[in-house]
């Protein structure tokens, strides 16, 4: 029971730790911020940003049927792969290819991949009709800012009648270079910011950007995660009986020496792990080519709400595995290969990867989702691959030390399979932290945590503290719905009030002398900190109070916040804006975050010019 209690509370301790996470980056970010202190401002400038003409430069390529679309990309500034939308118009395209991009993570786009300097998508005409044109959609961003989604009209040639067999008619272009901007002019509205259209505004965490572009998503941790993943699954009450079962069939019927058994053993955990690594990668390739359908809000609530069911199924309410008759084919086929031999235990291996047990089909189910969410093929690989090693563990003991060595199977096992129930509740959790706000994330986390400790109380007290328990619960609840209110008033408390409508913005300029008005999205992180910090700073509020302050919510714009945002396009490059009235025009604005010091600094001086 003391081996249990300490498992126990190492899992609950690993638990606390991630479900938090999203609360602690939100603690990192306010702490970070400088305070308003003296001289601070002298030295705090709003930073320059590109427009987005000449941060994304495209040019087009075309030969006959093939084109090359390519981006020119501003130092320290990125394309979103996921963001990139080809539409032909009066033509039919096939082939549309995509480089595979740099992994990156941020609190609110969460995995992705990003184009630096230079991205090119190469495609195939199979047809034209006159006037052929294709629309190019495409969102970038630098630290501190995202631009909004821009569409480029891009015109191309038609084919020739006979393309196939006549490339050298007068009519191709063979070799034609293009300035995108120049061949879509002809057309009009070549550059635009969509009101309704441009659904998918992202801003992005500088801090986490630059961190994930250094360590790449941070493997190591990743591949330590999934070995310690491959060990738990092995301890679950329907893998780790089987293992003494293995080592005898591995060995077969004559007795083997030391080296000849950990060789065999070595044999059959690698062809379990590579059948897995196997899995990793078509899965991770099928992730890379379907990103963009994965990053869609519908699909990652379906993809939450099936995390949620296998979690379910781990604490025993009903069981998942394959058909019956799968497992029996299967099943056939491995007691046909010979043990004993080198061959047959590799084959043994790779088999008994795809018998899923009832146990295992859950987790590793979503093993493979988070995989294919993730969409790098070679990491993918690797995850499984060191997650069938650590499957493996039980049985390298047993052949290396023993059966003696192995705790005996009973209840214990059971728990750690409700234990990785808890593990998969904090998916959901994950993959929705874009669109849930801090206090919905506080009171979920505080009442897994809560949840967590009700069990192992009961677990380790059994029924003799069963009203410790409850209270236990009791105030977990309280502590998470209150921590609802209190996070909401908090945000309740903004300075800002909202405006829906152009017609509205104009009614308020005119009755008021100086206007400031906020340009925000739920899922911008700069937009976050300026609330948490720089608009809830005591020495801004007062500075402010004087002033109408408005704010435009941009997260699922409209037709009415769009016509807002195509008003005043020059100067709304992105999330966070902020725009300065003064006797009915606009006289200044501010793109990116500022602290609360250069914010005031930044006012005043719109304000005295």
């Amino acid at each position: 029971m003391r081996k249990l209690s300490i498992l126990l509370f190492s899992c609950l301790s690993w638990m606390i730790f991630t479900g938090t996470a999203a609360i602690a980056d939100e603690i990192q970010a306010s702490m970070s911020a400088p305070a308003p202190e003296a001289g601070i401002s002298a030295t705090v400038e709003e930073p320059h940003y590109l427009d987005v003409e000449d941060a994304f430069i495209p040019s087009l390529e075309q030969n006959e049927r093939d084109i090359s679309i390519t981006f020119r990309i501003a130092e320290d500034y990125y394309l979103y792969l996921e963001k990139f939308k080809i539409t032909p118009v009066n033509c039919e395209i096939t082939d549309i290819s995509f480089p595979e991009g740099i992994y990156h993570e941020d609190e609110y786009m969460g995995p992705s991949h990003v184009f630096y300097k230079e991205v090119t998508v190469n495609l195939k005409v199979q047809s034209t009709a006159p006037f052929p044109k294709i629309n190019v959609q495409y969102q970038g961003c630098t630290e501190g800012m995202c631009y909004p989604p821009v569409v480029k009209k891009i015109a191309i040639d038609r084919l020739t009648e006979n393309a196939d067999s006549d490339a050298d008619s007068p009519a191709g272009t063979s070799g034609t270079g293009k300035d995108v901007k120049d061949s879509a002019e002809t057309d009009g509205d070549v550059d635009r910011i969509p009101g309704a259209d441009f659904t998918s505004l992202v801003d992005v965490n500088n801090d986490s950007s630059s961190i994930y572009r250094l360590v790449g998503g941070n493997i190591l941790f990743g591949l330590f995660a999934f070995f310690c993943f491959g060990v738990l699954l092995s301890l679950t009450p329907c893998m780790f009986p089987m293992y003494p079962i293995w080592s005898s069939i591995i060995l077969g019927r004559k007795q083997k020496s030391m080296k000849t058994t950990a060789v065999y053993t070595v044999v059959y955990i690698f062809g379990m792990a590579i059948a897995y690594m196997l899995a990793g990668f078509g899965i991770a390739y099928a992730g890379a080519q379907f990103q963009m359908f994965m990053q869609q809000p519908a699909v990652l609530i379906a993809m939450s709400v099936i995390f949620l069911i296998l979690a379910v199924s781990m604490f025993g309410l009903f069981e998942m595995t394959l058909p019956t008759a799968w497992i029996n084919k299967l099943q056939q086929i491995n007691d046909r290969q010979q043990g004993g031999t080198v061959t047959g235990v590799f084959l043994m291996g790779v088999i008994s990867a795809i018998i899923a047990s009832p146990c295992t089909t859950a987790p590793l189910a979503g093993a493979l989702m988070f995989i294919m969410k993730d969409g790098n093929i070679l990491r993918g690989g690797a995850y499984l691959f060191i997650m069938g090693l650590g499957m493996g563990v039980p049985l390298a003991i047993i052949a290396v030390l023993g059966q003696k060595f192995l705790p005996k199977s009973g209840m214990w096992m059971k728990n750690i399979k409700v234990i990785c129930g808890f593990i998969m509740l904090t998916i959901p959790l994950y993959l929705l932290r874009a669109y849930l706000t801090p206090s919905i994330i506080t009171a979920i986390s505080i009442l897994m945590s809560g949840s967590i400790l009700c069990y192992i109380t009961l677990l380790v007290l059994k029924n003799r503290r069963t009203l410790f328990a409850m209270t236990t619960m009791i105030i977990t609840a309280v502590i998470a719905v209150a921590s609802l209110f209190i996070t909401t008033d908090a945000k309740n408390s903004d300075i800002f009030e909202p405006v829906e409508n152009l017609t509205q913005l104009e009614d308020l300029i005119k009755d008021n002398r100086i206007v400031i008005v906020d340009i925000r999205a739920d899922w911008c992180a700069s937009c976050r900190k300026y609330e948490e910090t720089t608009f809830a700073d005591k020495n801004v509020v007062a500075y402010m109070s004087p002033f109408k302050n408005v704010y435009v919510d941009i997260t699922d714009p409209d037709a009415e916040t769009g016509e807002i945002v195509s008003r005043y396009k020059k100067e709304i490059t992105g999330a966070p804006t902020i725009l300065i009235f003064r006797d009915h025009r606009l006289i200044s604005s501010v793109n990116g975050y500022l602290p609360a010091d250069a914010f005031i600094k930044k006012i005043s001086r719109a304000l005295e010019k």
